[in-house]
């Protein structure tokens, strides 16, 4: 069927082979997957707003934080998702030798990831989200967020020792997820020919599952499953079919139900790229674009009560690379990448994960096939 003419299938969770995916999930392989890209540390700070005191020296208020939670976060969210599911993962990133670093790996180890492939250096900072949560009378609120970003290229002999953990590391790994979500002047781990490599590497183990998650350097991949949210494809599709039209920064807030234009811009970087698009649309599921299939659209999990959906698409990915690693087939995957996110999205004040267990309720749940 071919692409152009627009078939759609649309998918409800009986559509599936869901008893297949669980036998796979529930085998008790633990796959080996290398998590390439940004991290970074969340560090949430809780403020007790009944302590809150006025400065001696200034008068501005001095907010009392009684206790924090220090979480690895952006790649180290999907890694740490992934060795919540059971996978044996291998961490290859970039941080600084500071404080935060210090947190950043001990966080991974703690989650029994590998950290041999995460290279400190003295000349960067640990890039940092800080999010502040007053609590008080209510429902904690989240304040505006601080981050510790760089604000330069990261330097090259760290990215050459990067360059090496690909190259040994990528060879023993069953899948590849790839974390792209800071600008290279800001720093990131995937500047200068790495994209390429990693493009080299896919092209020479085409037995392994890999896949990237570009916030705005997604062109700049080949031979990887690109995932994006739906305002992240409408404007990558965009750029590439205008050059010279500058970045749009703000994100679409209709794009998710854009859905002749998600279908136009999936099918165009689908053939661009000749591999798999999947676009997230929130609480409108995903669609799914592989080679000259029908666009599938994956069904969402129904979720309700307060939710955080920060850490969302990176839960999304590790569902998505774990359940690929065990050889599920991709719409399947997709499905139970939903599924993934749908737990973590429900844990508040932390950056939440899902158990293999949970996982498995929520699909025979939702799903309408024993």
């Amino acid at each position: 069927m071919n692409i152009d003419q627009k078939p759609v299938f649309h998918a409800d969770f009986g559509s599936f082979d869901v008893a297949g995916a669980l036998r796979s999930l529930e085998s008790g392989r633990k796959p080996v997957i290398a998590v390439v890209g940004d991290y970074c540390l969340d560090k949430y700070l809780f403020i007790d707003a009944r302590l809150e005191e006025p400065s001696v020296e200034t008068g501005l208020p001095a907010h009392q934080i009684r206790r924090k939670g220090l979480f690895p976060g952006a790649a180290g969210t999907i890694a740490g998702n992934l060795a919540a599911l059971g996978a044996r993962v291998r961490a290859i990133g970039l941080c600084g030798d500071d404080g935060e670093g210090f947190e950043l790996i001990r966080g991974l180890e703690e989650r029994r990831i590998d950290t041999a492939g995460m290279v400190r250096s003295g000349k960067i900072f640990t890039s940092t989200y800080i999010k502040p949560i007053r609590e008080h009378d209510g429902p904690a609120r989240e304040l505006s967020r601080l981050d510790i970003r760089n604000a330069s290229p990261a330097p090259q002999d760290a990215l050459e020792k990067v360059k090496t953990a690909l190259r040994e590391t990528i060879p023993q790994a069953d899948a590849v997820a790839v974390a792209d979500q800071f600008t290279f002047q800001a720093g990131s781990v995937l500047g200068g020919d790495i994209p390429d490599l990693l493009a080299d590497l896919a092209e020479a183990f085409p037995e392994k599952f890999f896949m990237v998650d570009s916030r705005s350097n997604a062109a700049r991949y080949r031979n990887l499953l690109i995932k994006c949210n739906a305002s992240e494809l409408l404007d990558l599709v965009f750029r590439l079919k205008n050059p010279e039209a500058p970045a749009r920064v703000a994100a679409d807030g209709t794009a998710d139900r854009n859905t002749e234009a998600l279908l136009d811009a999936g099918a165009f970087l689908a053939r661009r790229n000749a591999k798999p698009v999947l676009v997230t649309r929130g609480s409108l599921g995903a669609i799914l674009f592989e080679g000259e299939n029908a666009p599938v659209f994956i069904p969402a999990v129904p979720v309700t009560g307060p939710i955080d959906i920060c850490g969302a698409g990176d839960a999304t990915n590790a569902g998505l690379t774990f359940a690929r690693a065990l050889g599920i087939p991709l719409p399947e995957s997709a499905l139970i990448a939903g599924a993934v996110s749908s737990i973590t999205i429900r844990q508040i004040g932390v950056t939440g994960t899902a158990s293999l267990g949970e996982v498995a309720r929520v699909l025979r749940g939702h799903c309408q096939k024993p």
